[in-house]
């Protein structure tokens, strides 16, 4: 049992090493909730569905999402 107040869990203690990381990307809204984003020389397009304003013509953001969670 300890006895001392707080978390007792350092992600990162003594001699171990940090990193950090920097991304970058630049999005473009095309217009009715189409957008293009630019990532490390890649495009993403995203839309919502024609239920909620967009055209469907691409995965929603929600989607892109759900998928990195697997990946």
């Amino acid at each position: 049992m300890t006895t001392e107040s707080g978390p007792n869990y350092d992600p990162f203690q003594g001699g171990g090493s940090h990193r950090s990381m920097v991304i970058e990307c630049e999005v473009d809204d095309l217009g009715n909730m189409l957008r293009r984003a630019k990532v490390r020389g890649f495009e993403i397009m995203c839309d919502e569905p024609e239920s909620i304003g967009g055209n469907g013509t691409a995965p929603a953001p929600l989607h892109y999402f759900a998928a990195s969670i697997l990946f």
